[in-house]
């Protein structure tokens, strides 16, 4: 049974991390011995004992919490049994303070108990997590100019659903700093959970924007103050204006980024495709067989494959011949794309840490994974090289979704640069050769291959040296640097 503070998505937050968000809170504020701080959920109230250590006085400071099993933190703290959620205070507050709940709508009945209001007040961001409402309600409770620093879920950054809440964040603040935080931070809470601490400040919305953000990249410790060399970016607030869906991208090289500038042309302007087939029930329509053992009335079903599947594996899955008979029966059964269905293209992987793609055989159907198909099927395989090549991984990784679930729809995001004659011909036929080496031995190893793919991409897409060592660091251990 989880406690109560788990249920709510409550997490202590270690010491060391909350005096250095209190000192960077402080340092972005005038003389502060004037200052209204808010801690919206105060929890065990380690911010507001860490407010009182750096010297501010329990007369201006006030804690909500919405447990009634929560004890004041201070006896002369300003503290209400409060959902901060539901208050009225725009303008209140100097600074505001914390570790919001983490619980997205699927976790919490919060969301169904209070659905007319939370859509009503912030349906405009999107209603998909708590942490996001406790931002946006602690950025109407601030003053202009007030200063809000909170450790969240990192899922913002890139997670398509946060596209509104990002830019909303661009138009009302001044990013001052985000820092993720080392990935085992709450691992003693027995969460696992990736999170960033984001400092902001509201903006006068008449003023221009005139600060750098600065940005640090995933640490290993809590080391905020003196984070290793080359993991801290100053960027403008304006390069995230440019970014596809408003992304916040972290100590990405800008050589990099400046192919992500608006506009530029997407790979989805030449793969097509997408999800196909959702059985909804796996087990009652999918068959595994030993290879070449399948019966002629079963067809090979891709569903996805993993990062010892790129390039080409052999189905692990089959469809009997008659699915047509299940997409009106009635049940969860749906199909997306029936135009690519049996059609060679390339299949890619949706779920986990690392992201590869393989040949889509002809004669096949795929599942709800990421399934392309070119616009000319003779640079399919140029395509597959792309894919699989580590820059191309870096951009959707690190780039254009931090989370384990990769879709088309981000994929269709990467800036496409179209090759010289040479360039595209020295993939093809590398790629093809990988293909036909794999299909021989699965055990094949592509690695000599692989370096001449990336080496091709980087020259096509003019990535300096210095950058491709950062992405062969980042491909190299994604699980600690993501």
């Amino acid at each position: 049974m989880f406690s109560p503070q788990r249920t709510m998505g409550q997490y202590t937050t270690p010491k060391k991390t909350v005096q250095y968000m209190t000192r960077k809170l402080l340092s972005e504020l005038p003389e502060k011995s004037t200052l209204k701080v808010l801690d919206p959920a105060t929890g065990d109230g380690i911010f507001i004992h860490t407010l009182l250590e750096e010297g501010l006085t329990a007369e201006n400071l006030y804690a909500f919490d919405i447990d009634q099993k929560t004890a004041s933190p201070h006896p002369e703290v300003h503290f209400y049994y409060e959902d901060f959620l539901k208050v009225d205070q725009r303008g209140q507050y100097d600074a505001i303070i914390g570790n919001p709940p983490y619980k997205s709508k699927r976790q919490s009945p919060y969301f169904s108990e209070n659905r007319e209001r939370i859509e009503r007040e912030f349906g405009k961001i999107g209603t998909h997590n708590l942490y996001s409402l406790f931002i946006h309600k602690g950025i109407q409770c601030l003053k202009p100019g007030g200063v809000m620093t909170m450790i969240v879920q990192d899922s913002f950054l890139t997670n398509i659903y946060y596209k509104n809440f990002r830019e909303f964040l661009l138009k009302e603040t001044e990013i001052k700093e985000i820092i993720l935080a080392p990935r085992r931070l709450f691992h003693k809470g027995k969460a696992d959970v990736r999170t960033a601490i984001i400092t902001l400040k509201k903006r006068d919305l008449k003023a221009p924007v005139s600060t750098q953000m600065r940005l640090v990249d995933r640490l290993n410790e809590q080391n905020y103050d003196h984070p290793p060399e080359g993991t801290i970016q100053y960027l403008s607030q304006q390069t995230f204006e440019q970014m596809p869906a408003y992304n916040f991208s972290i100590n990405v090289p800008e050589d990099i980024l400046r192919h992500f500038e608006a506009p530029y042309q997407a790979l989805g302007s030449v793969l097509k495709g997408g999800t196909g087939i959702s059985t909804g029930d796996d087990r009652s329509f999918l068959r595994p067989f030993k290879e070449g053992h399948a019966p002629s009335d079963w067809i090979p079903f891709y569903k996805n494959g993993g990062r010892k599947d790129a390039w080409f594996y052999e189905p692990k899955y089959y469809i009997h011949k008659d699915w047509p008979d299940y997409v009106d029966s009635g049940g969860n059964f749906t199909v997306r794309n029936r135009a690519y269905f049996y059609k060679r293209g390339i299949t890619c992987s949706s779920m986990g840490v690392d992201f590869s793609a393989a040949l889509l055989p002809e004669g096949s159907l795929f599942g709800v994974n990421a399934n392309l198909f070119p616009e000319h099927e003779e640079d399919l395989y140029y395509f597959l090289g792309l894919l699989n090549s580590k820059l191309m991984k870096y951009m959707v990784r690190k780039v254009l979704n931090r989370t384990n679930m990769i879709t088309s729809g981000y994929i269709k995001k990467i800036p496409y640069i179209e090759p010289d004659p040479l360039q595209k011909q020295v993939m093809i036929e590398t790629a093809r050769s990988i293909v036909e080496k794999k299909k021989e031995d699965p055990t094949f190893q592509t690695g000599e291959w692989e370096m001449l793919v990336d080496q091709t991409v980087y020259e096509i897409y003019g990535i300096s040296k210095s950058s491709r060592s950062k992405v062969h660091d980042f491909c190299h251990d994604i699980m600690e640097k993501i």
